[in-house]
């Protein structure tokens, strides 16, 4: 029996090897990257403030009323969770969101044709128009995953973009809405931790996922015999240590070998453990990890397709009476509903939020906790009751910034915490209770135990190099006897 256990934990060592070092050599790289890094992953962007052609929006010669009675006559929507007017580039276009997690519908404010999938022509000026001092180096068609729409995978493009700000801009075909935004050290980042941490090499997570959970189950076994021949202290006399026994480097590395692995064993185990939750959450689980559970699928709020909305030159003439100093022209107008009362989402910056003004143009002012978790509670499912947690600032992918936002936790059964803009209401993030599980275990799997950075990342580096010599003294021990021409 011992001697079977043994040529298990030769053999796993043998085959778990690359892999091993794959995880190491990743976490590190994956560390540098990020040590300095003043935004995380997230990256630091100068966004364009304003389109670059200075367009009224009142030159639309298309209406929004008549653009809600085409959404209703060629496909059948009955009400809207909001209707946008915005200039891009030399053009103007309508873009209307059905509901809160749908994909939108883009038209034309012309010509009044429907634009969506938008074509790489016109993302390639949303992409030009988004990153200040960074024209456009390369659009490549891709589908992306994103937490705030119900479908699956969203048609996008990677738009590369060069100058100043180096990026990759990732742009949904139904709006040219960025959906992420890569800089250099993300990029990195992001091909380490595909590629070498979790073995995802290309689009077929099942495949991937289950040979990646193989490995780590192997390292398990490999552990737990690694704990078995420890336990059992093995004679040095055996036959199959003849080698060995000749071999004074073998005999140290087997002895070192046998020490880190008692040490590293462990805590080695609970890393993969954790890591496997890690992946099962960012990976094959990240709809219900994201709070995909919790969209209200029955939702019928917003405001009918049958209405009389405001024309965009009388808003402006309202608007630039309440901000007669405004130099460029106003970038976008949204009519939207918060509660009963129709409001208008007012535009003047593209990197700052949108000023809410009410229908006879009074600027608004921050919405109430009990008005924004009843906004909220018409997109969670099954409207739940909620509790109001309290207020902080969520980073809002659009803006590449955070928002002042309020936190509310619903009685739906994800126990999903929403934080809703204080100033429009409208969800800025979702968190189950098992997204709130996963800091602890991400602490945990980077070694975020201090607090401190230089503390956590030394503790880190000593673990890693740690199993590195568990590798290196098992190597070691597997070729000493042919180093020695004593083949055991």
């Amino acid at each position: 029996m011992k001697g079977r256990v043994a040529a298990w934990h030769r053999w796993l060592g043998w085959v778990l090897t690359i892999p091993l070092i794959g995880w190491l050599v990743s976490a590190a790289a994956m560390t540098l990257v990020t040590m300095n890094a003043p935004n995380g992953l997230a990256g630091v962007y100068r966004l364009n403030p304003y389109n670059s052609v200075d367009i009224r929006l009142d030159s639309a010669t298309i209406t929004p009323t008549q653009i809600l009675a085409h959404l209703k006559s060629a496909y059948g929507i009955d009400r809207l969770y909001w209707l946008r007017l915005q200039s891009r580039g030399s053009q103007l276009w309508y873009v209307a969101k059905p509901t809160p997690t749908a994909l939108a519908l883009t038209f034309d404010a012309v010509s009044g044709k429907r634009l969506d999938p938008l074509s790489d022509s016109l993302l390639a000026v949303v992409a030009a128009e988004a990153l200040i001092d960074s024209p456009v180096a390369g659009l490549t068609a891709a589908t992306e995953y994103n937490r705030y729409y119900d479908v699956e995978r969203i048609p996008a493009v990677w738009a590369d973009v060069s100058g100043t700000q180096p990026a990759r801009l990732i742009l949904s075909r139904d709006e040219g809405r960025t959906l992420r935004r890569l800089n250099v050290e993300t990029q990195r980042f992001d091909w380490w931790y595909r590629t070498f941490h979790v073995n995802q090499f290309t689009a077929n997570m099942g495949l991937w996922t289950t040979l990646l959970y193989a490995c780590a189950l192997g390292v398990l076994l490999l552990t737990a015999f690694g704990y078995l021949l420890f336990w059992w202290r093995r004679p040095r006399a055996s036959a199959s240590d003849e080698g060995l026994a000749r071999s004074a480097q073998g005999a140290r590395a087997r002895s070192l070998h046998r020490k880190l692995g008692v040490v590293g064993g462990g805590i080695l185990s609970i890393q993969l453990l954790v890591g496997a939750y890690l992946w099962l959450s960012l990976g094959p689980l990240e709809d219900p990890f994201r709070g995909k559970a919790s969209f209200n699928a029955t939702w019928a709020a917003g405001f009918a397709t049958q209405l009389q909305l405001a024309t965009p030159a009388s808003i402006l003439r309202l608007v630039s009476a309440a901000q007669p100093n405004l130099r460029r022209p106003i970038q976008a107008i949204e009519w939207r509903m918060i509660g009963t009362q129709p409001v208008w989402a007012i535009t003047t910056r593209l990197d700052e939020p949108p000023l809410v003004y009410s229908i006879d143009g009074r600027p608004l002012g921050l919405l109430s906790p009990m008005a924004a978790g009843a906004l909220a509670r018409q997109e969670v499912t099954g409207t739940p009751a909620f509790t109001y947690i309290g207020s902080s600032s969520q980073l809002y992918m659009d803006l590449n910034r955070p928002v002042p936002t309020y936190q509310f936790r619903f009685d739906d059964p994800g126990q999903t915490d929403v934080f809703v803009s204080q100033a429009t209401g409208q969800i800025i993030q979702r968190r189950p209770r098992f997204w709130r599980l996963f800091g602890p275990f991400l602490d945990t799997h980077t070694f975020s135990i201090t607090g401190r950075k230089a503390v956590d990342t030394t503790l880190l580096a000593a673990f890693q190099l740690l199993v590195l010599g568990i590798i290196v003294t098992g190597l070691i021990v597997q070729f000493s006897p042919f180093i020695h021409g004593k083949r055991s």
